[in-house]
């Protein structure tokens, strides 16, 4: 059960990097070639399809977020127990960890399956888009308790040092939604919400392929009993969604603010919100690549605090920063140089190739200090300290509705002060996380 949490310990701190590091960015990687392949997809059908799927993703991206308040709660719990060599508690938290992330999503599901086919109206997208937006998110509903129940085995299994088999199993379920998109959306004959359809498929089999595996990799996982609701529901499930809470209604929160961006975005044209869509996809490599740090930087924090070796917890952070930055710094340049013919893979538009290619060419400036916001939000997550950086990253990320109405709409600058504002609070975000993280208070928090 110990042999992932040993090497982590036993391995020098550039090695452990690497052996974590490298299996989570692979796995993102195959993420980052599903969102290509389905907008390519979903291109296919035209320029309202690709609009409907840019406002469907950012509502997706909410459901999305919102799951993390398990999976973050548990992959702080499962890696300081893991530190620690504390088998029985390992046991009890992934167990009401998984239980946990089943009630949560039941949750999720009653509270907004209401709204799927209302948000698209409350911010005034077009109606046809708008429709085409509301019948994918309920579709994406109705299988969330798989979406929600696949992220937490993921977490729980990198929790415990190996990032190597839900990359497996990730890029397994995702290369299956690669392939069964063409087929639901053109031989099914199903269009737009067949994409959906095939998410859902594929998410359902990934998580049974995860839920064996873990079984196999702690045995006495099956054993666990759950000895009352109202212990669950105290020592574990309020537990878990304080320490995720903040974590995952930051990444929400992200999302429904690209929502009311979305309608500001709108009042320029179905353009300029299409080429947003598709920059999103291209924006997901160094978004993912840094996400993959970030998974390994909060096992790596995790089970140093836990195992009390916080100059280690430190310096796994700054060096994760540093090998991510220089990636990043290199994607940012080939963003500035290459934007036109990266869009025209996707589509033929000129209005969105023209829009998209200044989107990427203006947030490649600051691109860099997305490494640091999505890095240090792992470190805060291991070490299970998400208030203080809640309180960073959504105010600055929220302030980006009211001036980009401000620079755009009210002093007329049009769409490029929204892509301006978009870049200058990523910059404020990663430099305001590093002060935060320098002043060290996270490593002493209890879990």
């Amino acid at each position: 059960m110990w042999q992932d949490r040993d090497k982590i310990e036993n391995q020098s701190l550039e090695k452990t990097l690497v052996n974590l590091a490298v299996p989570a960015v692979i796995s993102t990687f195959f993420t980052i070639i599903f969102e290509i392949v389905d907008m390519f997809w979903i291109g296919k059908l035209g320029t309202v399809s690709v609009a409907a799927l840019s406002a469907a993703s950012f509502f997706v991206w909410i459901l999305r977020g919102l799951g993390l308040a398990v999976a973050t709660g548990a992959i702080a719990l499962v890696s300081r127990r893991a530190g620690e060599k504390d088998e029985p508690g390992l046991l009890k938290t992934v167990s009401n960890s998984i239980a946990s992330s089943f009630l949560f999503s039941l949750l999720i599901i009653a509270l907004f399956f209401p709204l799927a086919g209302m948000v698209f109206r409350w911010i005034k997208l077009a109606p046809q888009v708008g429709d085409l937006a509301g019948e994918y998110s309920m579709v994406f509903l109705s299988g969330l308790v798989f979406v929600y129940m696949m992220t937490t085995l993921e977490y729980i299994i990198r929790g415990v040092g190996d990032t190597k088999t839900p990359m497996y199993i990730t890029g397994f379920a995702l290369l299956l939604n690669v392939v069964l998109d063409p087929v639901f959306i053109f031989t099914l004959d199903m269009g737009f919400v067949g994409a959906a359809y095939a998410t859902i498929l594929s998410q359902f089999l990934g998580t049974i392929i995860m839920a064996v595996l873990l079984l196999l990799k702690i045995p006495g996982l099956g054993k666990c009993r759950f000895f009352s609701f109202q212990l669950f529901w105290k020592e574990y499930f309020q537990v878990i969604i304080k320490i995720g809470g903040p974590v995952a209604l930051s990444d929400a929160g992200f999302s429904f603010i690209y929502l009311l961006l979305s309608g500001i975005i709108s009042i320029f044209g179905k353009e300029p919100l299409a080429a947003l869509g598709i920059a999103h996809r291209l924006e997901a490599f160094p978004f993912f690549i840094s996400l993959g740090f970030s998974m390994a930087v909060a096992t790596m924090v995790g089970q140093y605090i836990g195992s009390g070796k916080i100059k280690l917890a430190r310096d796994s952070v700054y060096l994760s920063l540093k090998v991510a930055s220089g990636i990043l710094a290199v994607i940012s340049v080939l963003f500035f140089l290459f934007a036109p013919w990266l869009f025209s893979f996707f589509i033929e538009d000129p209005g969105i190739i023209s829009h998209g290619s200044n989107y990427l060419r203006i947030i490649a400036v600051f691109e860099i200090f997305l490494a640091f916001e999505v890095i240090l939000g792992g470190a805060f997550s291991g070490a299970g300290d998400t208030g203080p950086p809640f309180f960073i990253i959504f105010p600055i990320t929220l302030a980006r509705v009211p001036f980009a109405y401000l620079f755009a709409v009210v002093l007329q600058g049009g769409v490029t002060m929204i892509w301006v504002v978009i870049s200058l609070t990523t910059f404020l975000k990663g430099i305001s996380l590093f002060y935060l993280f320098r002043k060290g208070r996270w490593a002493h928090k209890k879990v």
